[in-house]
């Protein structure tokens, strides 16, 4: 036997493996580690075409809806809050019923496709109301008048991440 070894007297054990403490801080440390991996994913994932999210063109169901009078909107809020207290309500009330039914034994695929159905029908209800809304106040507008909304709204897309810049030029 070697004289570099110490034999373990009867007070003490010898010590295998890593300290408890150490354990903690590398799993800390790799717990970090992961979390700002997990933001730069996300953050590439999110702006991966070169652009933050709120610069890119609003829809234009998005641009109609708010060019609409208020009283207008407000109207067609009220007609898509249904018997819920706000449009919030009324999302939160659709999605816990999707919960429900994937929640329930059994699964009831015909119940989940019809309330999807539904829930897809009353979207289209309400794009449908604010186009004809839009349509309506469109119709209203002299040339001069129609042509300066136009130019507005093309400003508004141009704004807001470029649909005019990309679009070809014209002849």
């Amino acid at each position: 036997m070697s004289t570099d070894e110490k034999i373990p007297t009867s007070g003490q054990e010898r010590r295998t493996g890593m300290r408890p403490w150490l354990k903690v801080l590398l799993a800390v440390s790799l717990a970090a580690n992961l979390a700002v991996a997990g933001l730069a994913v996300g953050a590439a994932l999110r702006w991966h075409d070169g652009g933050h999210p709120s610069h890119r063109p609003p829809s234009v169901g998005s641009l109609i809806f708010h060019d609409l009078d208020p009283d207008t909107r407000r109207d067609l809020r009220r007609r898509a809050e249904g018997e819920f207290r706000s449009y919030s309500a009324r999302r939160r009330a659709e999605g816990d019923a999707v919960i429900a039914i994937l929640m329930a034994e059994p699964l009831d695929l015909d119940a989940l496709a019809d309330l999807l159905r539904v829930q897809a029908d009353t979207r289209h209800g309400f794009h449908l109301s604010v186009q004809q809304a839009w349509i309506t106040q469109v119709e209203a507008m002299t040339p001069d008048e129609r042509k300066h909304y136009a130019t507005r709204l093309q400003s508004k897309l141009h704004h807001h991440g470029g649909w005019v810049k990309h679009r070809p030029a014209q002849e």
